[in-house]
C-alpha cells in the first residue's frame, strides 16, 4: 500500500493506492463509497491506469501519529482511541463489512480535536487480519502511555495483554476501558476546574467563580427586570398625566390648559426613552471597555513572565560587561522593544571612548524565536519558547490561539529543534503559506529569518 497527501482549494486528502486489484461494484467498495458508516473518512475513488485510488477526506482531522507524538496518552486519550475502536468495529458488523478492510495503523487512523471523535480509513484487500493490526498498534502505543500516571499503565496494558489473545474480545475491551468511569470522570472535572486567574481574583476575591450559564441567566433577568421598571415607571406617569387631563377638562384645574399636559406628557415619555437608549448605552460601553481591559491585563500578565527574564539576563550581562559597550547595543535593546540606554550619560561615554571599536553584537540578549502579525494591534505576537507549538482557534487544544474564523481549529504546528523552526500544516480548511507559497499536505518547511507566514487570513512574520 502506498499513500500520499493533496489539498485542494479547501480541503485536504489522504490517497490510498491498494496492492490488489478492487471490484468496484462489491458490496464493501459501495458501502465505502456511499458514506454510510458514521466513522469512517468521506471517500471516493478515481481510476487511473487501470488502478484505485481511494481519495479520503482528512480536512481539519488530525492523525494520531501526529497529534499524539510528542504527547503522552492518559486514561481519556486510551478511553477515546479504544473506545473509537471498539464503535468502529460495532459500526462495520451492523453494516455487514469486513472488519479486516480497516487500517488501525496510527496514520491512518484520525481525531477530531473539537469534537472528540474518531475517525477510520477502509481498504478493500488489506493483507493483514483485523487481530494482527489491532496488536501493531497496541504495541505502539504503549511506550507513549504517561507512566506518571498509575491508571493508565494499569489500562494500557490490560488492552495489550487482551490484544495477544486470539481474537478480538469487543466486550473484554469494553470493560477495560470503562471500568469505573464514574470515579474516573470524577476525578478528571475536578484536575480539568479553570484555574482562576490574577484577573478573576482581583474582580471576585472571595466569591466563587460564577458558571456561564449562570452569568447568561443573571444578566437576563436584571435586562427584565430593567425593563418592567422602565415600563411601569413610563405607565405611572402616563396615568398621572391623563388624570391630570381629565381634571382640566372637567374643570376642576381651569387654568392648566389641556394642550399643555399633552406636551408635557410627550416631552416626558421622550426623555424616559432617551434616558433608557443612553443607559443602555453606557452600559454595553461599560461591558466592552471591562472585556478589554481584562483581555490586555491578561497579556501583560502572560508577558511580564518574559519581561522580568529579559531584565534579569541584562543585569547578569552587565555584571561581565564594560558600562560603555551597553550604549554601543542600544539597536539591539530596541529591536526587542526597549528604546531607551541601559545607561545614562551615553554621550559623555561615548566621548571618553572615542576611538575604540566595539562590536554591534556587544552586550545584546536573544529572546526567542517569535512570530509577529504584521497588522500592528491586530494578533498578538506568538513566542514559539516550546519545543512543538500548536496554533488554531481552539483554546482546549491550540497553543498559540488565533481567534480568525478563517483559521481552522487546529491549523498549523511549529517544531523547534537544533537545527531551527519546522512548520507543518495540519490539514487545514484555508491552509498555511510561506511566502506567498501555499504549503502541501504533509509538508514540513525549514522557517527562515523574516520569512512571511499566512494562516488563512492572519499574516505574521517570522522573527528568528
Amino acid at each position: 500500500m502506498y499513500a500520499e497527501y493533496k489539498r485542494d482549494m479547501s480541503h485536504n486528502y489522504l490517497i490510498l493506492h491498494g496492492e490488489n486489484p478492487v471490484d468496484t461494484s462489491s458490496y464493501q467498495v459501495r458501502m465505502l463509497t456511499g458514506n454510510a458508516v458514521p466513522s469512517i473518512l468521506k471517500c471516493r475513488i478515481q481510476g487511473l491506469d487501470g488502478y484505485f485510488l481511494f481519495y479520503y477526506d482528512i480536512t481539519s482531522r488530525q492523525s494520531l501519529a501526529s497529534f499524539y507524538e510528542q504527547k503522552k496518552l492518559q486514561v481519556s486519550d486510551i478511553r477515546l482511541i479504544f473506545g473509537g475502536v471498539v464503535k468502529i468495529m460495532e459500526e462495520m458488523m451492523e453494516f455487514l463489512l469486513n472488519p479486516d478492510q480497516l487500517l488501525l495503523s496510527p496514520e491512518y487512523m484520525y481525531l477530531d480535536v473539537e469534537k472528540q471523535k474518531m475517525y477510520f480509513c477502509c481498504l478493500p484487500g488489506e493483507p493483514k487480519t483485523i487481530s494482527e493490526q489491532f496488536r501493531e498498534m497496541t504495541e505502539y502505543f504503549l511506550p507513549k502511555l504517561d507512566h506518571e500516571e498509575a491508571s493508565a499503565v494499569t489500562m494500557g496494558y490490560g488492552i495489550y495483554r487482551k490484544a495477544l489473545e486470539n481474537g478480538i474480545c469487543l466486550e473484554m475491551i469494553k470493560e477495560i476501558i470503562y471500568r469505573n468511569v464514574p470515579e474516573t470522570s470524577e476525578r478528571r472535572d475536578e484536575e480539568t476546574k479553570p484555574v482562576e486567574e490574577p484577573l478573576e481574583c482581583l474582580v471576585l476575591p472571595e466569591e466563587k467563580v460564577p458558571d456561564p450559564g449562570e452569568k447568561k441567566a443573571e444578566k437576563k433577568r436584571k435586562t427584565i427586570d430593567g425593563r418592567i421598571l422602565w415600563i411601569g415607571g413610563c405607565a405611572l406617569g402616563v396615568f398621572l398625566l391623563l388624570g391630570v387631563a381629565v381634571a382640566c377638562y372637567l374643570g376642576y384645574l381651569p387654568e392648566v390648559p389641556i394642550e399643555a399636559v399633552l406636551l408635557a406628557a410627550i416631552v416626558l415619555l421622550g426623555i424616559g426613552a432617551l434616558g433608557s437608549w443612553l443607559s443602555k448605552k453606557n452600559q454595553k460601553k461599560k461591558n466592552e471597555t471591562l472585556e478589554w481591559r481584562q483581555k490586555v491585563k491578561k497579556e501583560i500578565a502572560g508577558k511580564s513572565e518574559k519581561l522580568e527574564n529579559f531584565q534579569s539576563s541584562c543585569k547578569n550581562v552587565s555584571q561581565d560587561t564594560k558600562p560603555h559597550e551597553y550604549h554601543k547595543s542600544e539597536s539591539s535593546d530596541e529591536s526587542f522593544g526597549f528604546g531607551k540606554n541601559l545607561y545614562t550619560g551615553g554621550e559623555k561615554r561615548e566621548e571618553e571612548n572615542y576611538g575604540e571599536t566595539m562590536l554591534l553584537s556587544s552586550g545584546s540578549v536573544k529572546g526567542p524565536a517569535s512570530l509577529v502579525s504584521r497588522e500592528p494591534g491586530e494578533l498578538a505576537t506568538i513566542f514559539l519558547e516550546q519545543d512543538l507549538t500548536v496554533i488554531g482557534k481552539l483554546e482546549n487544544a491550540a497553543d498559540a490561539v488565533i481567534p480568525r474564523a478563517t483559521v481552522s481549529r487546529v491549523h498549523a504546528r511549529i517544531r523547534k529543534e537544533e537545527e531551527g523552526y519546522f512548520l507543518a500544516d495540519l490539514n487545514s480548511r484555508n491552509g498555511t503559506s510561506v511566502n506567498g507559497r501555499l504549503l502541501r499536505a504533509n509538508e514540513e518547511y525549514q522557517l527562515q529569518d523574516e520569512d512571511e507566514v499566512d494562516f488563512a487570513e492572519a499574516r505574521y512574520v517570522f522573527i528568528k
